[in-house]
């Protein structure tokens, strides 16, 4: 299966309630997933989307849905929660085909270390430099979530 790793859109250092799981995308932060999502759009039909239950990679995964219009509803998930084990959401995942794509929306630096365990890189979360907006595309094998390859890792910065 293909599973696309991004990280939320840029977000206000501050919300008005003082919490961080209330912080709102930035104007460039919003433009930044509209810009990856068109990117997406031209390698895959996105299945389903799993996000954060905060507020900044809920918009992301909101306005990836609009649109990668995603054949399943989007989903928010404890397991990609700041500081959780993201790998605890792949049984969620392997019911879908090896042929499926899959999009997770989280934060940093709980993403890298996710793509660090799916490609099977011991460290610590620092292979990957998860900018706001980037996002790595991984294929992987359902059956075991494990030695996965790369297919791409891009940030909205690089794209027109």
């Amino acid at each position: 299966m293909k599973i696309i790793i991004a990280r939320h859109g840029e977000a206000d250092p501050h919300s008005e309630d003082g919490k961080d799981s209330s912080r709102v995308l930035t104007p460039k932060g919003i433009a930044d997933i509209e810009k990856m999502a068109r990117f997406f759009q031209t390698g895959f039909k996105i299945k389903k989307i799993y996000h954060s239950p905060y507020v900044r990679t809920k918009t992301s995964a909101e306005i990836y849905t609009k649109i990668l219009k995603p054949e399943l509803e989007t989903e928010s998930a404890e397991y990609l929660l700041p500081g959780e084990d993201y790998f605890r959401i792949c049984p969620l995942l392997k019911d879908n085909s090896n042929s499926d794509a899959i999009l997770l929306v989280g934060h940093s630096p709980d993403v890298s270390v996710f793509a660090e365990t799916l490609l099977g890189i011991s460290g610590v979360g620092k292979s990957f430099l998860f900018t706001p907006g980037s996002a790595l595309a991984v294929n992987i094998p359902r059956e075991k979530f494990q030695g996965g390859q790369i297919i791409w890792f891009v940030s909205p910065d690089f794209l027109c």
